[in-house]
């Protein structure tokens, strides 16, 4: 992970009753983008832990996802 930018030790509420492996590989996820400049937000990782941990289905995860930047919902499947 990067220096300084740690999802999980950041918000470490959401990674409850995750399993290590499964944390290590989320918080991997957001260290790589934070290398490139994303910084992810609560809502973010959020939404990758659900995702990842079969929580909610890819489907709600790209609608969820879509609300959050303001799009409407896609009346398409891409």
């Amino acid at each position: 992970m990067t220096a300084g930018y740690d999802v999980q030790a950041l918000y470490p509420d959401l990674f409850e009753g995750v399993d290590s492996d499964l944390t290590r590989q989320i918080a991997s996820n957001f260290a790589s983008d934070a290398q490139e400049g994303y910084e992810a937000n609560r809502r973010d990782v959020e939404l990758a832990v659900l995702l990842s941990t079969d929580q909610i289905s890819t489907e709600q995860f790209k609608a969820l996802a879509r609300a959050e930047i303001g799009l409407p919902a896609a009346d398409v499947e891409s």
